[in-house]
């Protein structure tokens, strides 16, 4: 009960994970339409949390105002996105919630459309040098689950994002969170929530260190119960010459509400190498070593899962007008101290591509893959992929609807178990004004599994109000 008083209080009143967030970010990058740069304004993210990465394409939103067009433009080019690195080791991002998923588009900033998409673009609140951005949402649904039964159920979500405007440096924080509880029908609530602080620090015109900290609540692999896991990254970036470096140090403390066996605390290095030639694609070249380590033997079996692993990725990135982002390939392997255990090994693979296809049209896909832990007898771990693929469409400069469909496949290492997530997911926005949206979303997910027993169908549908600020 005291975890989810404080999580209330995180996580604002009210927002829905859906259509009524739709256009914000798209929009927000609207606001700077004309201004035309020698490096690309949407950063690649290949596993970061989505909603950060969208956060950061509307960079200037807040104010309302375009930017000047003699924007000075750093000496170096930084092909490199400012983001973390982050290993298969790593947690993924808390939007990547088995309960409450989000459907994530964006949209063309379209210079003729600008105007009158600027209509209702919310303006935000300035305080001296830092823009601050609330939105707050509430959704009535209906649930039907084709083992739990129906439901009806009442779903919020908040997001508070503030950050500085300075002419160097940056500093960003943001605080979110979600819920979702039963009117009538299945017995449950859902809370989840994440709060994330992040800096810039430029030492040179080539040289910036980066640095984050934060937190997320979540279901953990299993869907069963609750993960909180606290972040720190440190990361250090080099643009310069033909070859740009990145490298960063992450570490994570998870501690699972349900199954204190999965606790456990992680250590990451990754370095990337970038061929920083200016040219519409750059390869690079990206490797990793990781530890973690569990505070007491699994329930399942009374082995650790303990170990050390390391990962090789070769991609490329791309830089166009119409088309931004990167995709990689590769291969990662945990060693697992317990010898009655078999090691943790795979095909590795990341992206994050947006295409617009047409000025009303974009594309949007990305991949992610990491080692997650299990308590399950005889299992190393789980090799988890996911895909997904967006496609969002204006229909009016307030009104936009958007369809998408993921892929996700869990491979349980030692034993003969796989997972097959379908998910097919659908809904519109439609803006009264600069601070109110209707919305109306829909999710139809499938789960195989080869485990008997473990085969469900999942559809919602909800209609959403969201205000924003």
């Amino acid at each position: 009960m005291h975890r989810r008083q404080t999580f209330r209080a995180l996580a604002m009143a009210s927002i829905l994970l859906a259509a009524p967030s739709f256009a914000q970010d798209a929009d927000d990058a609207e606001a700077v339409p004309a201004l035309k740069r020698t490096f690309p304004t949407r950063p690649v993210n290949t596993t970061a949390d989505p909603s950060l990465a969208d956060m950061e394409q509307g960079e200037s939103s807040g104010t309302g105002k375009s930017e000047p067009a003699d924007l000075a433009i750093p000496l170096l080019r930084p092909s490199l996105a400012p983001v973390d690195l982050r290993s298969v080791v790593r947690p993924l991002p808390p939007g990547q919630s088995a309960k409450l998923p989000a459907v994530a588009p964006s949209l063309p900033a379209v210079t003729r459309e600008a105007d009158a998409r600027a209509e209702y673009e919310p303006l935000g609140l300035r305080l001296g040098s830092v823009v601050v951005n609330a939105t707050s949402s509430t959704g009535i649904g209906l649930r039907r689950h084709s083992v739990e039964g129906n439901e009806t159920f009442l779903r919020s979500n908040g997001v508070l994002t503030a950050r500085s405007d300075w002419e160097s440096n940056s500093l960003e924080l943001r605080l979110g969170g979600a819920y979702r509880r039963s009117l009538a029908g299945i017995d449950e609530t859902l809370p989840e929530g994440d709060a994330r602080l992040s800096g810039r620090f430029d030492i040179t015109d080539a040289d910036r260190l980066t640095a984050s900290a934060g937190w997320t609540l979540r279901d953990d692999t299993s869907g069963d119960g609750k993960e909180n896991t606290f972040s720190g990254t440190l990361g250090y970036e080099r643009f310069g010459g033909i070859v740009g470096l990145k490298t960063a140090l992450g570490v994570d403390r998870t501690v699972n509400e349900t199954d204190p066996t999965l606790d456990n605390a992680a250590l990451s290095l990754s370095l990337r190498l970038s061929h920083d030639s200016g040219a519409v694609l750059q390869p690079f070249v990206e490797v990793g070593a990781f530890g973690r380590d569990f505070d007491r033997p699994a329930a399942g079996d009374g082995f650790s899962r303990s170990g050390v692993g390391g990962e090789a990725k070769v991609g490329v990135a791309v830089a166009r007008d119409d088309l931004t982002g990167e995709i990689a390939l590769g291969y990662g392997y945990e060693w697992l101290k317990e010898d009655s255990l078999d090691d943790v090994s795979g095909v590795i693979g990341s992206a994050s591509l947006s295409w617009d296809a047409t000025e009303l049209l974009r594309l949007t896909g990305t991949a992610t893959t990491s080692f997650e832990p299990t308590s399950s007898a005889g299992a190393s771990g789980v090799v988890k992929r996911i895909g997904e693929t967006t496609v969002t469409y204006a229909l009016a400069p307030n009104a936009f609807v958007v369809a998408g469909g993921g892929l996700t496949l869990e491979d349980y290492v030692g034993v003969d178990r796989k997972v097959t997530t379908t998910t097919l997911k659908a809904g519109l926005g439609y803006k009264l004004n600069r601070s109110v949206e209707l919305g109306l979303d829909g999710e139809h997910k499938i789960v195989r599994s080869s485990e008997a027993g473990g085969d469900y169908t999942d559809s919602s549908i909800t209609a959403t109000l969201t205000l924003r600020q």
